[in-house]
């Protein structure tokens, strides 16, 4: 895993290191990486990464959640657009994932794109960061409703990505809006 830092001076050096690894992942697929060879590119000795990161997943880790983490401070609009706009919110969140392209491409040349949704589900669980409208009232549904809601639109990202990200913003903000608040199956539960 990753070491929650204390400081902006040593979160900052966490994040050198997570950038580094990115830089080094544009270059090598992930599995061909080990951490001596990230040591030696960014130059910092093994006891220096150790101190940020258990392990080269460790640095993994950190570099996808932290890609999730940023979005927070994306929209400054998010309490407004979470009650009046959800097409705006949407097209937003996905506009961020479009500005994360360099890390989108790195992960899907490792064949990690997996690794990206199944971070983005257990963000979801420990913080509050789906937004009102879609929000789930059912107790007994939230926390499965949350990983499938939070599942289907990383993998929408992920494929509209590998795609070349074709189709406009808004166009896959109405694209998910329309999966998340319609049915998706014609077959009515008293059917069964």
């Amino acid at each position: 895993m990753y070491k929650q830092c204390q400081t902006a001076r040593s979160a900052a050096r966490q994040r050198e290191l997570e950038q580094g690894l990115l830089q080094i992942m544009q270059k090598k697929r992930y599995e061909d990486i080990s951490v001596s060879d990230l040591c030696v590119e960014l130059g910092v000795p093994r006891k220096s990464f150790y101190r940020y990161f258990s392990g080269k997943d460790g640095a993994l880790y950190s570099l996808i959640d932290h890609a999730l983490m940023d979005y927070d401070g994306f929209d400054i609009y998010r309490e407004q657009a979470q009650e009046n706009q959800p097409l705006y919110y949407m097209e937003q969140v996905l506009l961020y994932w479009v500005g994360q392209r360099q890390l989108l491409d790195t992960l899907e040349k490792s064949n990690l794109s997996g690794m990206l949704i199944q971070r983005a589900m257990a963000y979801s669980k420990n913080i509050d960061t789906i937004p009102r409208f879609m929000q789930i009232t059912d107790p007994q549904l939230r926390e499965y409703g949350t990983m499938v809601t939070v599942c289907g639109l990383m993998t929408m990202i992920v494929r509209w990505h590998h795609d070349g990200f074709t189709k406009d913003p808004k166009e896959m903000a109405q694209l998910a809006l329309r999966l998340f608040t319609q049915p998706l199956f014609s077959m009515r539960w008293e059917d069964l």
